[in-house]
């Protein structure tokens, strides 16, 4: 009788859920870049460097400019649709490939 006894006691206890946190199993570190494709490239510091000095110069000489080498790709994004304009199909072709022989030079 005392072990029906006892279980009904545990049985009229309230359950409490204890919550388990899990844990994680994938981790990563975050690599300092401005770009994404900018993950392999070796002498990364030096250029970032290199133009960020060329603007801080430029700007303590009056002529400071956006450079486009020391923003992420989504930010060269905005900057281009921002500078977008009205402009027809044939306009942009000839810029792009203007641009693109101008940098690969």
């Amino acid at each position: 009788m005392s072990f029906l006894l006892r279980n009904a006691r545990i049985a009229a206890r309230p359950v409490i859920a204890s919550r388990v946190m899990p844990s994680r199993a994938f981790t990563s570190s975050s690599m300092r870049s401005l770009k994404e494709d900018d993950r392999h490239s070796p002498d990364l510091a030096e250029q970032n460097e290199r133009h960020k000095q060329d603007q801080l110069q430029k700007q303590k000489d009056g002529k400071g400019h956006w450079k486009p080498e020391l923003a992420s790709n989504s930010e060269e994004a905005v900057a281009a649709d921002r500078q977008a304009g009205d402009h027809t199909m044939e306009e942009l072709q000839k810029k792009t490939a203007k641009h693109a022989e101008e940098k690969h030079k």
